[in-house]
């Protein structure tokens, strides 16, 4: 999350442990000591006003008091760390966290705090030591494990990073930081349905989330959900204008190039440039809009910017050839394609080019050629094998090993390394992404079409790996077969924890084992009446429906554990 919003959900965590230890000094203090409880209800309520500099000096004040508990002195050193911390001076905080410690080693809190300093002096190593520290402490410290997530993630340990989310959810089913972390941790896994639902539950808690906006931004843009990424993409710009500005306008400008919103589009690939005016990216991905709405010399002028600063960008040649073939100058835009081959000699996307650029010069031998060569390296070069069949030229067998054998014509194969799909001849242009949540490869189990409310709904139900605990992920992708679309993946069975799946009309609604609901929308239908299909949650299998003539209510997501009604329990990064 961003600064601002971020300080403001520490603020209002439980980081400060003087409220407890007043409340066990209360009665029958010495009078001496009255003086130092004073000064410490004065520092506390300075903290919770943001007043940190005053809140230091009170806390200094009670600290040179003669005569004070340890207990006492551990909590004052604690909430004095918090206010420094806040100040950013954050070794100092650190060395008043490690007082506290000293004079009460079995403080859960004081160990999260300092986790989180030595996080900001990037040393996730040695915060996670003082997580892992808290947790052992109170296991039902939901904002440690939360911010244990954080530094695995900073570490690049998503799987780590996941479970400690996970759990942090369990604890924190009210609260928005976790389902955006477990959100980021499936982003990384590639798993981006199951990031959309997680960073939809975590906006849906905050809607002023600006850190899940961005993240989903990202998920939706993967998944080909354009509409829904420039969405994103423009809410978090809304949210926090300057967090990663750049980085933003640069998804929305593909976004909407995606859709070929040509204003849009330009008009977020110029701010991009303003910002970072050397960006190649943005010089190449501008340029092919232009071309792609007539506008070829202005594109060419966008990749001689971008040769320009990168004299060796195969792309920005091949796409600048085929500009020049767009504008009817077939031969120059050889002799750019020819460069780009040079540069890469197997490029798909190059051949795919020359391979256009042949036909429109009555080569059709060497563009079938070009075209087969380009197939053969990419399988997934849709519009080379698409142009092959309507020249009925013969297309190179597909030399991908898929896994397994097929079910129901289902096949997976290895998109790239540890990504992978699945296709069926019958469904031409769906690639269903078999999103792995354990560990091993996907296997697919079954497929069935709905029939009724639901006809033209397929359910592609397919092993997405093995629990730690035990026993198979079993994940389920809901496929509209009428517009070739993957509209959801949504999980069936967690081991021996199985989801619960509620069928409406023209909507979906799942429960998964930890008791998180998920609403998909299903294309519209037509006004008509029918039943409504219930799934059993176990014992009767995954296709097992009982006809009902109303709509089951949808369940409540379960809250578990924690005390999230305590205002000064959690502390966010």
């Amino acid at each position: 999350m961003g600064r601002k919003r971020a300080s403001q959900t520490r603020l209002n965590a439980k980081t400060l442990l003087l409220g407890a230890a007043l409340a066990t000094a209360g009665v029958g203090v010495a009078q001496a000591a009255d003086q130092v409880l004073l000064r410490a209800r004065e520092g506390t309520a300075a903290m919770l006003r943001g007043q940190y500099d005053q809140a230091v000096a009170l806390y200094d004040e009670a600290l040179g008091t003669p005569d004070v508990s340890k207990f006492v002195l551990a909590s004052i050193y604690s909430d004095r760390g918090v206010a420094k911390w806040r100040m950013r001076k954050t070794k100092e905080a650190i060395d008043d966290f490690n007082e506290s410690i000293q004079l009460a080693p079995d403080n859960a809190i004081v160990y999260n705090n300092r986790g989180n300093a030595l996080m900001d002096l990037g040393h996730p190593k040695e915060a996670i030591k003082d997580f892992d520290r808290a947790i052992a402490l109170e296991p039902s410290y939901g904002a440690a494990f939360n911010n244990r997530g954080n530094a695995y993630a900073s570490l690049q340990n998503y799987d780590a990073a996941f479970q400690s989310f996970r759990k942090a959810t369990a604890l924190l089913s009210s609260t928005a930081a976790p389902y955006n972390g477990r959100g980021r941790a499936h982003i990384e896994r590639d798993r981006y349905h199951a990031a959309v639902r997680d960073l939809g539950r975590s906006i849906k808690l905050d809607p002023k989330l600006a850190a899940a906006y961005r993240n989903r931004a990202v998920a939706n843009f993967e998944l080909g959900n354009f509409a829904a990424a420039a969405a994103d993409a423009s809410q978090a710009l809304d949210l926090e204008p300057e967090r990663d500005k750049a980085k933003l306008l640069m998804l929305r400008a593909r976004a909407h190039a995606a859709q070929n919103r040509f204003r849009e589009g330009v008009a977020d690939f110029d701010q991009v440039l303003d910002i970072e005016p050397e960006k190649v990216d943005a010089f190449i991905e501008r340029g092919a809009l232009l071309a792609k709405n007539k506008r070829h010399d202005a594109a060419i002028r966008d990749f001689d910017k971008a040769l320009a600063l990168e004299p060796k960008n195969a792309k920005a040649y091949a796409l600048r050839g085929e500009t020049k073939l767009f504008d009817r100058k077939a031969d120059k835009g050889y002799i750019d394609v020819n460069i780009a081959l040079i540069l890469k000699p197997n490029d798909p996307q190059a051949l795919r080019i020359r391979g256009d650029i042949f036909r429109a010069q009555k080569r059709n031998e060497n563009a079938v050629a070009d075209y087969q060569k380009a197939v053969a390296l990419d399988p997934f070069q849709e519009q080379a094998r698409a142009t092959l069949v309507r020249l009925r030229a013969p297309v190179p067998a597909d030399t991908r090993k898929p896994l397994g054998e097929p079910v129901a014509g289902w096949v997976i194969n290895e998109k790239s390394p540890g990504r992978f799909v699945a296709s069926n001849s019958n469904f031409r242009g769906v690639n269903v992404p078999m999103e792995m949540f354990g560990g091993g490869q996907p296997r697919i189990l079954s497929w069935q079409q709905l029939k009724g409310a639901q006809s033209g709904i397929g359910l592609l139900k397919y092993n997405a790996g093995a629990a730690q605990s035990g026993g198979a992920f079993e994940y389920v992708a809901v496929v509209d077969t009428r517009k070739g679309a993957v509209l959801a993946i949504e999980p069936e069975r967690w081991g021996d924890k199985a989801a619960t799946w509620e069928w409406q009309t023209a909507a979906l609604s799942v429960t998964d084992p930890d008791g998180n609901v998920s609403e998909v929308a299903l294309r519209p239908q037509r006004n008509r009446a029918a039943p409504v299909a219930r799934r059993r949650r176990s014992g009767d299998g995954f296709f097992g429906f009982a006809q009902q003539q109303r709509p089951a209510p949808r369940p409540k997501a379960r809250r578990r554990g924690g005390r999230s009604n305590d205002p000064f329990r959690w502390l966010f990064r």
